[in-house]
């Protein structure tokens, strides 16, 4: 039985990806990206996602910013260090605040999806230095939208 994923990942039209490129460091002595590796994979993802739809600034200066507060990550297949990845990313739901965001590391070559990740990131904003959640900015779903080439529940 095949794990069920929030989206069909063989057959998603992600519109966003970034090529990753491997470190040394990266590597467990099996000669595979370890998870913390991948993980920082979907983050440089999740960061050049976000980047086409916020300017990034110190968290105490931006008037509302978004927070991973939950993610899910299968590691499905071993990343080798001659594996040519990449992260491609979507978001797929936008609450009243928040939005659903998936990811897969994906072989350029061979099409074969290594991990998967699942987030949920919620907008917030400090005020009095106390950060709380607030309502997802209308701009950014008209954005969102934009980006995805359609329209986002």
């Amino acid at each position: 039985m095949s794990k069920q994923f929030s989206i069909d990942i063989d057959n998603y039209d992600f519109k966003e990806s970034v090529k990753i490129q491997k470190r040394f460091s990266d590597l467990d002595p099996f000669a595979h990206a370890n998870n913390a590796a991948q993980q920082n994979y979907f983050d440089i993802g999740r960061a050049d996602y976000l980047s086409k739809l916020i300017e990034f600034k110190p968290f105490h200066l931006a008037p509302v910013s978004l927070l991973v507060v939950s993610y899910q990550t299968d590691f499905l297949h071993p990343i080798l260090p001659q594996d040519e990845v990449e992260v491609r990313t979507s978001v797929y739901h936008i609450g009243n605040k928040s939005l659903k965001m998936f990811q897969v590391i994906k072989n350029i070559e061979t099409g074969v999806v290594h991990s998967v990740c699942d987030s949920v990131m919620v907008a917030v904003s400090i005020s009095d230095g106390v950060p709380s959640s607030v309502l997802f900015p209308p701009e950014w779903r008209v954005r969102l939208v934009e980006i995805e080439g359609r329209e986002i529940n």
